[in-house]
């Protein structure tokens, strides 16, 4: 695996800053007069829908500082759009399109405020903060998991479900029923193929599955591993547009989390068994040259969690990729 130059880890570093400073939205400004009188309003394109909003009378003081913040954000929105490109053209990993537009929505909405992107999705992110290009076959993905530790997770906006949010990013975006017909559902798919999952952290093993999202009017399957796994995830952006701000599960745990659920897989998942060693080797790897003892620490965090469901697969992972768990920080 080639390094990522320093310049471009740092001009990613500098996108994940300005993309997660909360800074006001952007759009575009447009004005229409009711009864005489003049209003502001503003509008963007979310994934392959343009969303309007109100901001006030055009001759109030406030509704003038509000626009103003939006055209200045629009400005700066420009300068990341063009940042996304050099960093996409020097070969970092970005999104597909219709993925690029999944993650616009879902961040357009609030819901990175308290979930985090794991699986496949969140490992395209990983090339910057890891410092080196990872194999390119381990990147490829038709689906986002996103996961989350909150049965209250909502939108920011009154009212958004799941649904209504996939929506607009992909129109043909349908739940897909589960087993137990009157259950919410917790996985989305569009007519192209692209899926969408719920997942949330177990909490006991007789957890309700899907669990109730209430206020997004779906479910989320729980999983045994997740909480630890989203423990302190960092800040990422997803090489789209102007940067879509993202959380993702820290690189070294995602790892040993792989390690785990590659020994978890079925006969019938041959394919995902060995995209999750791949990816796992790849991050150890890189975390060797990188962040050294930060692959060794999370390896054994996970290990003192338990014997059964932790160590001993870990272990098994570790034999099949010729890796000493004890030598991991090592060079």
């Amino acid at each position: 695996m080639n390094a990522v130059p320093l310049t471009l880890q740092t001009l990613y570093a500098d996108l994940v800053q300005q993309a997660h400073a909360g800074l006001p939205d952007l759009g575009s400004i447009y004005v229409q007069t009711q009864k005489g009188a003049e209003y502001l309003y503003a509008n963007r394109t979310v994934g392959v829908t343009r969303r309007h909003w109100f901001i006030g009378r055009a001759d109030h003081p406030e509704a003038q500082a509000k626009a103003e913040a939006i055209r200045k954000g629009s400005k700066r929105a420009a300068e990341r759009r063009n940042t996304v490109r050099i960093l996409r053209s020097q070969g970092l990993p970005a999104p597909s399109a219709e993925f690029g537009r999944v993650l616009d929505a879902l961040a357009d909405a609030g819901l990175f405020r308290d979930a985090v992107l794991v699986g496949t999705a969140a490992y395209q992110c990983y090339s910057a903060l890891a410092g080196v290009f990872l194999p390119s076959a381990a990147l490829m993905t038709q689906d986002a998991d996103l996961a989350t530790a909150s049965l209250a997770i909502s939108a920011d906006e009154p009212g958004d479900t799941m649904h209504t949010i996939l929506k607009r990013a992909d129109p043909t975006f349908a739940a897909l029923p589960g087993l137990k017909p009157q259950a919410p559902p917790s996985n989305f798919r569009s007519a192209s193929g692209f899926v969408v999952d719920l997942l949330i952290t177990q909490r006991t093993r007789n957890d309700l599955n899907p669990m109730p999202l209430k206020a997004l009017a779906a479910g989320a399957a729980p999983l045994q591993h997740l909480r630890w796994l989203m423990e302190n995830p960092v800040h990422a952006v997803a090489l789209h547009g102007p940067g879509i701000p993202v959380r993702v599960p820290a690189p070294a745990r995602y790892a040993a989390h792989k390690l785990i659920v590659a020994q978890m897989r079925g006969g019938g998942d041959a394919g995902k068994r060995q995209k999750d060693l791949v990816q796992a080797k790849a991050l150890i790897e890189a975390l060797q040259k990188s962040d050294p003892w930060a692959i060794r620490d999370a390896v054994d965090d996970a290990k003192s969690q338990g014997k059964e469901g932790w160590a001993r697969l870990i272990d098994r992972s570790l034999k099949e990729l010729n890796l000493d768990a004890a030598m991991l920080a090592e060079r």
